[in-house]
C-alpha cells in the first residue's frame, strides 16, 4: 500500500445543497487525506462560504466559471502530493472509500482507480430512469484495465495526468473523464475499477434535466458527430443513432417491466434531435460552441 500522503478535491459549481455533506464524508474517512481542496468554480451560490467553514478544507476560486474539466485541472496543478483523489460535489463517500482507493496504486502501472457510484435518490422517474440508464458504476466485481473510470469517484497519479495533457477543457460539463482516460491508456497506463470504493450519489433530477444530462453524456462520451455537424448529418443522427438508441432503452425497460420509464425513453426520441439542431445552429454563427472533438464544417 502506498505510504505517500493524499490529496483529494472536490470540483463545486452551485452546489451549496450538497457540499456540507460531500466535505464532511471526507473529513469522516478511516484513511485520513492529508489535503482536502475545494475547486470553486465560479459559483453564484454559497458553496465557496461553505467550504470556508471548514479548517482542514482549502478554498481555490475561479473568478467565473470555466467548466468542469478546467475545475479538475486547477487541483491537479494545485494539489501538493502525487495521490489525488475525486470526489465530485453530489457524492458522499463511505468512510472506508479512499481506504479502498489507495492500496491498489501499488502496482506502479496503474494510473488511476475508480470507485462505484450507488444512486442514493430515487424518488421520481427521472430519478429513476438515471439509476437505470446512467449508471456511474461498472457493477459489483472488480475489472482489471475497464476502458474508462468515471469522474464521479476516483484517484490518479498526478505525474500521469499532467504528463497526459490533463482534462480536455473544451469538455465543459461531461466527457472529461473518459477522454483522459483514454490518453491515459494511449500512453500504456493501466486503469483499475474497485467496487469495494463506494459513494453515494445525491443528485436529483427533473425530466427536463435528465433529457439534458443524458444527450450531453451520450454527444461527450461517445464522441458523436466526428466529421462535423450539418443539417444532413443531424437528421442522420436522428433517424439512425438517436432510433437505435431509443430501441435499447425501451426493450431493456420492458424487460425489467421499467413501464414508468417509457415515457422519457420515448421523450429522447425528441429531445437529442432538438438539442443537436440547435448546437448545429449555434455553431453556423460560432464555431467556438462545437466540443472539442466535432470539427467546424463552414456553411456551404
Amino acid at each position: 500500500m502506498p505510504s505517500a500522503p493524499i490529496s483529494v478535491y472536490i470540483p463545486a459549481y452551485n452546489v451549496a445543497e450538497f457540499l456540507p455533506k460531500s466535505i464532511e464524508s471526507l473529513l469522516a474517512q478511516t484513511l485520513t487525506p492529508d489535503e482536502i481542496l475545494v475547486v470553486d468554480d465560479g459559483s453564484r451560490d454559497a458553496s465557496a462560504e461553505i467550504a470556508t467553514r471548514y479548517s482542514k478544507v482549502t478554498l481555490i476560486r475561479h473568478e467565473q466559471n470555466r467548466g468542469l474539466a478546467a475545475a479538475r485541472n486547477t487541483a491537479f496543478r494545485s494539489a501538493r502530493n502525487e495521490f489525488i483523489a475525486s470526489l465530485d460535489a453530489d457524492c458522499v463517500a463511505d468512510p472506508g472509500w479512499l481506504a479502498a482507493l489507495v492500496p491498489n496504486l501499488s502496482d506502479p502501472q496503474i494510473a488511476g482507480v475508480g470507485g462505484r457510484l450507488l444512486e442514493g435518490v430515487q424518488r421520481t422517474v427521472a430519478d429513476r430512469w438515471r439509476a437505470a440508464h446512467m449508471p456511474q458504476e461498472l457493477g459489483p466485481n472488480p475489472i482489471e484495465n475497464p476502458k474508462f473510470l468515471f469522474g464521479c469517484n476516483n484517484i490518479f497519479r498526478k505525474s500521469a495526468v499532467l504528463a497526459a495533457g490533463g482534462y480536455d477543457e473544451a469538455m465543459r460539463t461531461n466527457g472529461e473523464d473518459a477522454d483522459l482516460c483514454r490518453k491515459l491508456r494511449d500512453r500504456g497506463w493501466k486503469l483499475f475499477y474497485d467496487p469495494r470504493a463506494r459513494a453515494t450519489h445525491l443528485r436529483r433530477d427533473t425530466i427536463r434535466s435528465i433529457l439534458d444530462a443524458c444527450w450531453r453524456w451520450l454527444l461527450f462520451g461517445s464522441r458523436w458527430y466526428p466529421n462535423g455537424m450539418s443539417l444532413r448529418s443531424v437528421a442522420g443522427y436522428a433517424l439512425k443513432i438517436h432510433t437505435r438508441y431509443f430501441v435499447q432503452l425501451v426493450r431493456s425497460d420492458l424487460r425489467a417491466r421499467r413501464f414508468e420509464l417509457l415515457g422519457i425513453d420515448c421523450l429522447t426520441l425528441l429531445h437529442f434531435p432538438y438539442r443537436e439542431f440547435r448546437l448545429w445552429r449555434l455553431s453556423r454563427t460560432n464555431p467556438a460552441a462545437l466540443p472539442s472533438h466535432i470539427p467546424h464544417t463552414p456553411a456551404q
